[in-house]
């Protein structure tokens, strides 16, 4: 009974989002058409699929001017405006990931805001930029989109693919054959089994579509100055607060870092000052070197990473084919001047 019960939820949520396409289709004067050439990296799955490190990659390969548009999820300026611009201090309370990229790339304008559409005409009025990356943009609705790229995880589970609550899909997986590259994501993590029966699969629904496998490696341990560390024999205290901790100990383990005690919070976790003084006087009392991952790194305060000597992992996601993502997307034209 509550199989069905869910399956009928699911065709009705499925109704909905039919439904809001046609109406911008219809009403296609409500949607914006910048002057920018557009590039969504998005998915259709509720939860990360890894789309941060895959706009890293492309705004470190592209050379022409740009800009970020995020929708800023739950963060206080989501249903407002705020824009990041520079190498400057910015509240905490903005997404883990707005502020990686701010850190990363503080030349490229960063709006935050639900309505991108809005966030769209500011930034040509003020930026002028040739490449709109619109972060998550798939199922958003009111800026035209030149190029979607979609992610798809390859550990994603079968029983996951249909429309919530059944699933974990915000669209049906039929949606696949609307993008223009699919990207399917921690194909270092999936056996032979996994990724061929989602290849398969994708093909099935988007046949013309280009199917990129992705792996996550890791870049490396940076101090809390940016500068990248030796390797060393120390031992490792780990903590985290993402959604796959599992994941994080692996790549440690990828740089031959001996991890020998860990602690985890829930995913996107504000750590409080006393949370973060019990950590450091842990990795004292038992002599460990503490480590974080980026995500986490970016809401410590500098002079606590400090007094931490804190280490910090970064990753990157790159084609399995280790050709550049401009490349493997065919997007010299625009993203190379």
């Amino acid at each position: 009974m509550l199989t069905k019960f869910l399956t009928y939820l699911s065709y009705f949520y499925y109704f909905l989002s039919r439904t809001e396409r046609l109406f911008y289709k219809i009403f296609n004067f409500l949607v914006n058409n910048p002057k920018a050439y557009v590039i969504s990296i998005g998915n259709i799955s509720m939860g990360g699929t890894g789309k941060t490190p895959v706009l890293f990659e492309l705004l470190k390969e592209t050379n022409t001017s740009s800009c970020v548009l995020t929708r800023g999820y739950r963060c206080p300026w989501e249903k407002s405006f705020y824009l990041l611009h520079g190498n400057k201090k910015y509240p905490f309370e903005l997404t883990d990931e707005t502020l990686m990229t701010n850190k990363r790339f503080p030349e490229i304008p960063i709006l935050v805001g639900k309505n991108r559409h809005h966030s769209s005409i500011i930034a040509e009025d003020k930026f002028k930029p040739q490449i709109i990356f619109l972060d998550d943009g798939f199922q958003y609705r009111r800026i035209r989109k030149d190029y979607n790229i979609l992610l798809w995880d390859s550990m994603c589970k079968p029983e996951e693919a249909f429309t919530v609550p059944k699933g974990v899909l915000r669209e049906p997986f039929e949606r696949l054959a609307s993008a223009n590259a699919i990207l399917l994501t921690r194909c270092e993590t999936a056996n032979k089994e996994q990724i061929d029966y989602w290849i398969n699969r994708i093909k099935s629904v988007a046949p013309n579509v280009p199917i990129i496998k992705i792996k996550t490696v890791c870049d490396g341990l940076y101090d809390y100055n940016g500068n990248k560390i030796k390797q060393n024999s120390k031992n490792y205290f780990a903590f985290s607060g993402i959604g796959r901790p599992e994941s994080f100990y692996s790549q440690l383990s990828q740089l031959q870092c001996k991890v020998s005690k860990t602690k985890q919070f829930r995913d996107h976790h504000r750590f409080t000052y006393n949370e973060l003084n019990e950590l450091d006087q842990i990795s004292k009392e038992y002599n460990l070197q503490l480590v974080c991952t980026e995500k986490d790194f970016i809401k410590i305060p500098y002079d606590i990473a400090d007094k931490m000597n804190l280490q910090i992992l970064r990753i990157r996601a790159i084609p399995e084919n280790e050709k550049s993502f401009v490349k493997n997307l065919g997007l010299e034209k625009y993203l190379l001047s």
